[in-house]
């Protein structure tokens, strides 16, 4: 029925427009969350690489000090070209084990590897936008062992210290 001229609207649903604002709307949330999210995301991915790394080199250290109270000589040459995880006890979750370099590139990140190769024990990582690396793969970080040895400049000798060393300087910029 039409009253004085104007025809009375059904008002049980949205219109377009207000269905379209809403999506925008909606949308635009959902961005800034997923930002947000994989900002934490990358936080969380770099203070478990900053924890495994101090544990497989406070491992490390502690096998050093095995074998400087047992007296058993090491070589420095095979210290560097040895994998990391043959010498420690409790290998961290996130080992995938060996691989060669021309393998790297398509390894799964977040995940430690040893590159056999090269001799290096990598961390490749899955977020990088807060990662600075001077390595050509900005997303790998290599490592490797340096040991000291009770008398400077021999080959092989009671080790005093092995670092877990980078191979390139990088860093992780923290907000």
């Amino acid at each position: 029925m039409v009253k004085s001229g104007v025809l009375k609207r059904d008002n049980s649903g949205f219109s377009l427009l207000e269905l379209v604002v809403s999506l925008i709307i909606i949308s635009t949330l959902m961005l800034w969350a997923y930002k947000s999210l994989e900002g934490l995301a990358e936080d969380v991915e770099r203070v478990s690489f900053e924890g495994v790394s101090q544990n497989i080199q406070a491992q490390v250290t502690l096998k050093v000090a095995y074998w400087f109270a047992e007296q058993n000589e090491v070589s420095k040459t095979e210290l560097r070209t040895a994998n990391p995880m043959e010498l420690i006890q409790h290998r961290p979750f996130n080992y995938a084990g060996e691989i060669t370099y021309s393998e790297l590139a398509k390894v799964q990140g977040e995940f430690w590897y040893f590159v056999t190769d090269k001799h290096w024990l990598v961390y490749k990582a899955k977020r990088v936008t807060q990662l600075k690396n001077e390595f050509e793969q900005v997303d790998v970080i290599p490592f490797q062992i340096v040991a000291t040895l009770q008398q400077p400049g021999r080959e092989n000798g009671l080790a005093v210290e092995a670092s877990l060393l980078p191979l390139y300087k990088f860093y992780w910029k923290a907000d």
